[in-house]
């Protein structure tokens, strides 16, 4: 498949050949961008998957905000931080959407509804293989 690049420079030779009106080029370049930002926060939910696994204990309840701080460092009101009004439409416009695809892809439960919400990772029990194993214990 052909690199970003390479699509916009032929969707521009499209419009500069008149094959292809602007507007329609400005719908496809649209599309382009969308995926590309999808591309990009796949990976960085893949990228926080391990410090997530790492951070949070099974069976322990996390707010949101808690999350944020533990994962990207950001700190909010609850922390005893006075933040900027961008500082806050930077945290939830992006980073709690980015910390939720995070715990979605890790398989963490919800408790709670609204500000009460609380994330967790349910613990894992040990697999037993025989019946024989159950016995003995």
């Amino acid at each position: 498949m052909a690199n970003t690049k390479t699509l916009l420079q032929n969707i521009s030779s499209l419009v500069h050949n008149g094959l292809m009106t602007e507007a329609e080029a400005a719908k496809y370049r649209n599309r382009l961008d969308r995926q590309v930002q999808a591309q990009e926060q796949a990976a960085q939910v893949l990228a926080l998957v391990p410090k997530a696994n790492e951070f949070m204990t099974p069976g322990v309840q996390y707010s949101i905000s808690d999350l944020v701080l533990g994962l990207l460092g950001i700190k909010a009101p609850c922390h005893g931080y006075a933040e900027t009004k961008a500082e806050q439409k930077h945290r939830d416009g992006v980073a709690k959407p980015l910390v939720k695809a995070v715990l979605e892809h890790i398989g963490a439960t919800t408790v709670g509804t609204g500000a009460q919400t609380k994330y967790m990772v349910e613990p894992q029990l040990p697999a037993l293989t025989t019946l024989d194993q159950v016995d003995e214990a």
